[in-house]
This record gives structure tokens, sequence and C-alpha cells, in this order.
């Protein structure tokens, strides 16, 4: 019993250096190939008239409270209809990604705000957890996301 005490009191210390991260961007990193990349691109960069890029967008999204809802909601609930980017114009539908665990959606968005956003905001599972129990239908995540924005103040 000590010894597993102490082999889970080591897991956790090394998880609060930068291992942890590491093992954290290396997951963020495989996730979003697998259920990212063939829309939104490696580079995060998306695909003209299909997918709008993530670069550049997230970053004053996510450090508002809604903003962090916002980005929750498009992962667990989807999102449909036209959007503004600063690049152009998109419309379709943004599947839905509810079938991987709250855990792995709050992987997948820290790693694209961290790596294509310059944020330190890290989106937790709770957060998904808490969306997940209020899932909203694709459109209005698409509402949410105007709301969002005009709070902020940006597009």
């Amino acid at each position: 019993m000590k010894r597993r005490l102490l082999l889970l009191a080591m897991a956790v210390a090394l998880c609060s250096t930068s291992i942890c991260a590491q093992t954290n961007e290396a997951a963020g990193v495989e996730l979003f190939g697998k259920h990212c990349v063939a829309c939104h691109q490696a580079d995060g960069e998306g695909i003209p008239g299909l997918a709008p890029p993530l670069v550049g967008a997230l970053k004053k999204v996510a450090e508002v409270d809604l903003g962090r809802t916002y980005i929750a909601q498009v992962l667990v609930s989807g999102m449909a209809g036209t959007i503004k980017t600063r690049v152009g114009k998109f419309t379709g539908v943004m599947p839905s990604q509810a079938t991987l665990s709250d855990h792995e959606l709050a992987t997948i968005a820290s790693y694209v705000l961290s790596t294509f956003n310059e944020s330190q905001v890290a989106l937790k599972p709770e957060g998904f957890a808490a969306v997940r129990s209020k899932a909203l239908p694709p459109g209005e995540v698409r509402k949410l996301r105007e709301q969002v924005l005009a709070q902020i103040g940006g597009q």
C-alpha cells in the first residue's frame, strides 16, 4: 500500500513538470491528427470554403467565459450555418465530436489554443462535462459564436 502511494505521489510530481506537458502536447497532436486535420489541416489553416482556419482565431475567444463555453459547445455539439472569418465566409457543418471523452476534447481544445493561437488558456474536462449536459443544436452554437464575437469585439 505504501509503495502504491509513493508511486502515485511520484506520478503526480512528474505530471506537474514539463514531462506531463510534453505528454499532453503529444496527445493533442495525435487527437487533432485523427479527428480534425482532414478539414482544418495540420497547420490549422483550414480549407477555403470548407473549414475555417483555427490559426489566430481563438485566442481572444478563450479569454472570456462565454468564449470557452463556445469552444466546448463546438466540439460537443458541432456547428451549422454560415460564419464570416478574417479570410472569408464559410457555410457548412462542423460535426459533433461528442463521441470523444471530456478529457480528449479538452486535450484537443488546449492543443489548438496553444499551438495555433499562442494562448495559455487550457480547457478542462469538467467544462466539457458541463457543456455536454447542456448541449445545443448546431445552429444555436453558431448564434453563440456571434454573441462571443460581439462580446470581444472581433471576428
